[in-house]
């Protein structure tokens, strides 16, 4: 499934494709918006983009300056540019930044539907290249470094990173990571895999990641002696710059670098399932600046974690310290809940969550984050436990909180909007009326009159 970022200063024509792409069956796409150079640089900094379409004009950012944006984070984003009558100007630097396409607003849905095939389609192409690359290196077998392998276990350990590095032993170790820095580590587990062996499934699951991660990281990969692989990474100063927040002393927003990081290991868990047939968890750890000597305990729990969420049958998770707690853990004890219990208990976190947040964030990113999912898997989990799909029952509980609202509250149509999670009381009046046959205005005129 890609993912589709729909970019306009005029919230009428957001809504509107958004509304068209997720009612055309021929696409299967996870559809954001937003209404501002800025609002669509948040969320590419939350989660994977690949298909982006702009307007070329906005006030404070362009299009143009946008897609400079949006690129340094997922190079492989495909970028769609909507253009005015006047704006022929901008067309040969579109073409300079290699996009996709331009298209005249006034030219309809039909274009704009056309250009996202073949921008799927371009990606279903590189995706292909990058696949048969790969199976061409599975008959090499890379050689893993005995030093470094020991070295990452010891830190991971709990010995000091700084005498590590200064021990004899591995003074002639090239090592990529400054112990003075921000950094983290990434753990992995195969939770199933199809016929290839364990050594070759995983010395891919390296390629893949190191392909994926973005070179503003720096890097160590080791594989344990109880066999898990590490990748202990170091976000360079420019990204970490991009981070920071606060006036005056700025302070560094961790929990960002960890959501972007996610981002990058949904890409990764994506291709190892096309590409090996694999299912990958992942672990991130928290900021090991100054703390170093708790690597060993974090690591620790991220191993009961993903254990525990492999106990419950639940494959592609993405666990993070940050989100850890005390009563999670507690579940993934032996006898603690039967599997099938555990199982309800997710789908009950979801539906709290949505719950919860219905006038707000309820993207699959949002609702993968909440249970340390891929929002892929998510989808498929989601249906499979429940045979439904999360978008219809999202849906329907916006519908049902919205009748609720008509029926006993006073309030206007266009709070009530709000409530549900709308940003347009014009989306929710089309929305609505799909749903119920009617305007919200009559369907509220009919209760007020006895009706039905």
């Amino acid at each position: 499934m890609y993912r589709l970022l729909i970019v306009d200063d005029e919230p009428v024509i957001v809504n509107g494709l958004v509304q068209l792409f997720q009612e055309n069956t021929e696409f299967e796409l996870d559809v954001c918006k937003a209404y501002s150079a800025k609002e669509a640089l948040e969320t590419a900094r939350k989660m994977k983009l690949d298909i982006l379409v702009s307007d070329i004009r906005m006030p404070h950012k362009s299009g143009l300056q946008l897609v400079d944006e949006i690129t340094y984070y997922w190079p492989h984003c495909r970028v769609i540019f909507l253009t005015g009558y006047s704006e022929f100007e901008y067309v040969h630097e579109a073409l300079r930044k290699s996009a996709d396409n331009y298209i005249l607003k006034t030219e309809g849905i039909e274009p704009i539907f056309e250009a996202v095939k073949k921008a799927s389609a371009k990606l279903d192409e590189e995706n292909r290249r990058r696949i048969r690359e790969e199976k061409a290196k599975l008959h090499f077998q890379i050689a893993e470094s005995v030093l470094r392998n020991e070295l990452m276990q010891r830190a991971l350990g709990g010995e000091p990173i700084r005498g590590l590095l200064s021990d004899p032993r591995y003074e002639e170790l090239s090592f990529g990571i400054d112990a003075e820095r921000p950094a983290f580590f990434v753990t992995a587990k195969i939770d199933r895999m199809d016929e290839l062996p364990a050594k070759v499934i995983q010395e891919a699951i390296q390629r893949i990641f190191g392909n994926d991660l973005p070179s503003t990281f720096a890097g160590e990969y080791a594989v344990l002696e109880d066999g898990v692989q590490v990748w202990l990474l170091q976000p360079g100063k420019e990204l970490l710059g991009r981070f920071q927040e606060g006036d005056g002393e700025q302070r560094l927003h961790w929990h960002g670098i960890t959501v972007y990081m996610k981002g990058i290991l949904e890409l990764v868990q994506n291709e190892c399932e096309q590409l090996l047939g694999a299912s990958v968890s992942f672990g991130i750890s928290g900021n090991l600046a100054g703390r170093w000597e708790t690597a060993g305990s974090q690591y620790d729990t991220l191993q009961r974690m993903l254990q525990g969420r492999a106990a419950m049958g639940h494959d592609m998770v993405i666990v993070d310290i940050e989100r850890a707690s005390v009563h999670e853990e507690a579940l993934y004890e032996p006898g603690r809940m039967k599997q099938e219990d555990m199982k309800q208990l997710v789908i009950d976190q979801i539906h709290g969550y949505i719950e919860t947040h219905l006038s707000g964030d309820v993207s699959l990113t949002a609702i993968a984050e909440e249970v340390h999912f891929n929002p892929s898997y998510l989808s498929r989990y989601y249906k499979q436990m429940t045979g439904q799909n999360l978008q219809d029952y999202i849906q329907n509980k916006k519908l049902e909180g919205a009748v609720q609202l008509m029926r006993n509250t006073s309030l206007k149509l266009n709070e009530i909007a709000a409530r549900v999670g709308f940003d347009s009381h014009s989306y929710f009046t089309t929305f609505f009326k799909k749903k119920m046959g009617m305007a919200p205005q009559d369907y509220r005129n009919a209760h007020l009159m006895g009706g039905k």
